[in-house]
């Protein structure tokens, strides 16, 4: 059995003037739809909001992924819970108390992520999971999109993996930052289940299809390395 496969088209990559048609046109083959939320104190773009995403939900049914790129995210994130996101994402380097605003969210009706930027060390965050559903790795530096993927920073992925199974930990490994077709299998080698892509979804001619490809590379890496581990033999 391979762990299930989270792919989450960032919205970011998206056409902002018809956000509801590419919401509809990743229907059926995406499981989250990831949404960076960007406010330009934290990161210096300005992308969503609330409203935007109050107007979205309503017109699409797939689970929000809520990546918050935010100053204060406490005051903030659990808006995101209650407009009904599936999963709300805040970064470590915003909060003072992530503990508190993990069960803030949880008791909201959400998820809760922890977020990690480019140049922070994972290690400082790694006693805290057993609080949190996802950890996310950024595999860019947080603030845009379209930068290219950094394999280096897979060791933090590696090191939460090796983390959550020495704890027998329920939670999810997110990476987002130039995932394609030529990254997502190294990502899912390390140890993540969440995949976070934003041109190789919506920059496809068929974004539906480009997500099914996606899953597969994801899930045929995973498959050749659990046979490994287990002795098998791989073609």
């Amino acid at each position: 059995m391979t762990p299930d496969i989270i792919i989450a088209p960032s919205i970011l990559a998206a056409d902002f003037a018809n956000l509801a048609a590419e919401a509809e046109a990743v229907e059926g083959a995406a499981d989250w739809l990831h949404v960076d939320v960007m406010d330009n104190h934290f990161v210096p773009n300005l992308t969503i909001g609330p409203p935007v995403v109050e107007s979205l939900r309503r017109a699409t049914g797939i689970p929000f992924d809520c990546h918050l790129m935010i100053e204060d995210p406490k005051r903030w994130a659990p808006a995101y819970a209650q407009l009904g996101a599936c999963n709300v994402t805040f970064h470590a380097e915003a909060c003072d108390d992530p503990v508190a605003l993990a069960k803030d969210l949880r008791a909201a009706g959400t998820l809760a992520g922890l977020a990690v930027d480019r140049d922070t060390p994972i290690e400082p965050y790694l006693e805290l999971l057993p609080h949190f559903d996802t950890i996310l790795v950024m595999t860019i530096k947080a603030g845009f999109g379209g930068q290219a993927f950094m394999p280096e920073l897979l060791a933090k992925v590696r090191a939460a993996r090796r983390h959550a199974k020495a704890g027998h930990l329920d939670i999810r490994i997110e990476v987002d930052g130039g995932i394609a077709a030529d990254t997502i299998e190294a990502a899912a080698l390390a140890g993540a289940d969440a995949f976070v892509a934003g041109t190789a979804v919506y920059g496809a001619h068929d974004p539906a299809e480009a997500c099914r490809k996606l899953r597969a590379l994801a899930q045929a890496a995973v498959a050749r390395q659990t046979t490994s581990d287990s002795g098998g033999t791989t073609v």
